[in-house]
């Protein structure tokens, strides 16, 4: 037996609020993750300052490139996929009076798929985490000329 529209729309404000929640899970995870790297971060300039040795600094750059991978990682294998969902499902209650949509396809399997350049422009290039891994590995390398060498 098959639901009826009334049905149908009931299962997708389910299923919004199933990927709401998957996104605060996600959300979490990546400012838990954050928290980390800017910790080793700092971790690694102030270690470079008081042993006086300037390479270590290039583990402060090893760190911020390491979040802004790690990040897009996650985002691009995990995280994308239910956006592409959420925003498919928004449109059509949107916008949409004929256009069919499958209901609880919280991954979005049967809709409309984004090509890779998408999914990997929207994981790896979002604003924040780029100039946040930028400001990291650019203020390490800045870092890298101030430490005095010790003698």
């Amino acid at each position: 037996m098959r639901p009826n529209e009334k049905e149908r729309l009931e299962i997708l404000k389910i299923e919004m609020t199933l990927i709401q929640g998957t996104f605060d899970k996600y959300d979490d995870l990546v400012f838990r993750n954050r928290n980390w790297f800017i910790t080793i971060w700092a971790g690694a300039i102030g270690l470079a300052f008081t042993i006086k040795d300037p390479k270590i600094t290039y583990l402060a750059v090893l760190a911020a490139v390491l979040y802004w991978f790690l990040e897009g990682m996650m985002r691009n294998q995990y995280w994308y996929k239910y956006v592409v969902r959420y925003r498919a499902i928004r449109e059509w209650l949107n916008e949409s009076n004929s256009e069919s949509i499958s209901i609880y396809d919280l991954t979005n399997r049967y809709g409309k798929r984004p090509t890779k350049w998408e999914t990997a422009k929207n994981s790896f290039f979002k604003l924040e985490p780029t100039i946040l891994g930028l400001f990291m590995a650019s203020s390490a390398l800045v870092a890298y000329c101030l430490v005095p060498i010790s003698a």
